[in-house]
């Protein structure tokens, strides 16, 4: 009884999947205003989803290509075009293996994050 209530618990995990994060602080060029915090979410499970938000709003929220692992998505944040590049490198013998990140904002790099 103890290895079924085992082995769901890690499905659970599994399917749930497990979120990390990482942010950066960005100033639009130009601009007086206070600068912005740049969060970027990894969840992983089923499928791999990223997340980015803007000071507390929600700009992307998406998944990366089930065969690739990569993606490009676009949004907006206080009229300034956001673009989310995700893409995923195997490494040498899966020794460092992960996602890159990159926040554009008005095609200007924001932020690279490694997941």
């Amino acid at each position: 009884m103890k290895i079924i209530y085992s082995v769901l618990i890690v499905l659970v995990f599994v399917v749930i999947g497990c979120t990390s994060s990482q942010f950066a602080t960005y100033r639009p060029s130009g601009s007086t205003e206070a600068n912005w915090e740049i969060n970027v979410y990894h969840t992983s499970g089923v499928t791999q989803n990223f997340k980015v938000v803007i000071n507390d709003s929600t700009v992307i929220d998406n998944g990366a290509n089930f065969f690739s692992g990569n993606m490009e998505e676009k949004g907006s944040y206080k009229g300034k075009e956001v673009k989310l590049m995700v893409s995923y490198s195997a490494g040498f013998l899966g020794i460092g293996a992960g996602y890159t990140a990159m926040v554009f904002i008005n095609n200007e790099l924001a932020g690279k994050f490694k997941f």
